[in-house]
């Protein structure tokens, strides 16, 4: 049998059950701290810029000083016909946007949630929860829909109920889900003609393009026009904006950075203690190897093989009790909280190298046995 063949890391392990256990528990434990500064960072970002996700269309325009979604830089109507008017152009779409009070209908208190109106035949967002019937309920004066994954201050509603919005009442026609965010507790989305005031100024225009056409020579003729004050961009460049902003801008990245960070370096402490006392228990047997013959080489293999192992048997656990958190802290604060296969393999990388850094730092007691030490 060929020296690596022998897989006494496995049998090790294995050996003491009781240690083993405890062993999976900690570095669980510190895979679950991972998981939830990631989860925190990209549930923020996620619910922040996901209104740019759910848009359904080819450009976005906006105000240039509007640096994130949350502020309120509105611009004129006539801008919108200035880009229609572009070849390769075949609709645009207005969006208003209004800071509203909500009543809620158990204890009277009025509450900020944001309000989006826009042409309700144009459907453009793609809202979860919506079934294409619906878009035309939006066309019947005075109906909106309900974000249903609001938070809970604006109290509990159903469909048919009528809503006070800054003392004007409503019809709630259905439910979608989109989400709140830092900013913003919960969303109603209505038709132009239910809330749009003469002479309002645009927070957002939408735009889709003619079939068959070049979308970035279209675009670039687009920015070729555009006044200053206006900028245009894609739904995808918008979200991926927005998450910068509030990564660079706001202390979000910091925290949970140093978080992820330090939830690193437990794990690595926890492991490395966990080989470091599985050396120093077996430290005969390690010197019982060097006095057969087998290389300090074939001894690293054993010790790496033992770290590898135990960030395999960790994250599993770990990762099966994240998404269990993750499910509890979405329904609690209404945030995105959503895994992928980048993010999980991102925290396995970290778990993996974790424990290999505590093998490299552990391995240095078994660099010290002598086998005569045996006798």
């Amino acid at each position: 049998m060929k020296k690596g063949a022998v897989h006494i890391g496995l049998s090790m392990l294995l050996h003491d059950k009781k240690r083993l256990f405890l062993s999976i528990c900690g570095i669980g434990f510190a895979v679950i701290i991972m998981f939830m500064q990631l989860g925190f960072f990209n549930g923020i970002n996620d619910s922040q810029a996901n209104i740019a996700r759910l848009m359904n269309a080819d450009l976005v325009l906006i105000h240039s000083k509007r640096t994130h979604l949350n502020k309120w830089n509105r611009f004129a109507p006539i801008h919108v016909q200035q880009v229609l008017s572009t070849p390769g152009v075949s609709e645009a779409i207005p969006i208003y946007k209004d800071g509203v009070g909500l009543k809620n209908p158990d204890t009277k208190q009025v509450k900020r949630t944001i309000m989006y109106a826009f042409p309700p035949d144009s459907r453009p967002f793609r809202l979860k929860g919506m079934d294409p019937e619906m878009w035309d309920l939006l066309k019947v004066q005075g109906n909106c829909f309900y974000d249903v994954r609001s938070r809970e201050i604006f109290g509990e509603f159903k469909v048919g109920d009528s809503l006070t919005v800054d003392d004007r009442p409503m019809r709630l026609a259905g439910f979608v889900e989109v989400g709140p965010n830092i900013i913003n507790d919960g969303t109603l989305f209505c038709g132009e003609g239910s809330w749009r005031q003469p002479g309002s100024f645009l927070i957002m225009a939408l735009f889709r393009f003619q079939d068959n056409v070049d979308h970035e020579a279209v675009t670039e003729k687009i920015k070729a026009n555009l006044d200053d004050d206006l900028v245009i961009m894609t739904p995808q460049e918008l979200a991926q904006r927005e998450i910068m902003y509030t990564v660079i801008n706001a202390p979000i990245g910091a925290i949970f950075g140093v978080g992820l960070i330090v939830s690193l370096f437990i794990g690595t402490v926890i492991c490395y203690q966990i080989l470091f006392n599985e050396i120093t228990d077996n430290l005969a047997q390690y010197a019982t190897l060097k006095a057969m013959g087998f290389s300090s080489r074939f001894l690293y293999g054993v010790i790496l093989e033992e770290a590898s192992l135990l960030a395999v048997l960790g994250f599993i656990p770990g990762f099966l009790i994240s998404t269990l958190i993750y499910q509890i802290t979405s329904d609690a604060t209404r945030l995105i909280m959503d895994f992928n296969v980048y993010r999980v393999s991102f925290i396995f990388f970290l778990t993996l190298i974790m424990c290999l850094v505590a093998g490299f730092l552990a391995m240095r007691k078994v660099l010290t046995v002598d086998p005569a030490d045996l006798y």
